[in-house]
């Protein structure tokens, strides 16, 4: 379970630590909800979000992907760089939310 409500936009997430897939729908506000924990994790917060630009613009995934360094971690459109960290999202899925937006079957 993890709660942000000190900012415009609150988010509250009724989760257990560990692997969720989100379900293959547009229009739900997962990219809206990966650049929020963007900004959040800019303020301090626990949160992160790593996208396919980021992967194009040279950061390794590993930067987001550390046990006990985040409270929840969004990973979107995960289908267009599968495969990339698999041991560490298993590794953070102990001590952490992680939320995975993929068009495509995925296995971790």
């Amino acid at each position: 379970m993890f709660k942000i409500d000190k900012y415009n936009v609150s988010v509250d997430i009724q989760l257990e630590n560990g692997i969720y897939v989100f379900d293959n729908e547009s229009g739900l506000g997962k990219t809206r909800l990966a650049k929020l924990f963007r900004k959040y994790q800019a303020y301090g917060e626990p949160v992160a979000s790593y996208t396919y630009n980021d992967k194009l613009l040279g950061i390794d995934i590993s930067n987001i992907l550390k046990p006990d360094k985040f409270k929840v971690i969004l990973l979107d459109r995960y289908d267009m760089y599968e495969g990339d960290g698999a041991e560490l999202i298993l590794k953070c899925a102990d001590n952490t939310i992680i939320l995975i937006d993929c068009k495509n079957d995925i296995s971790v």
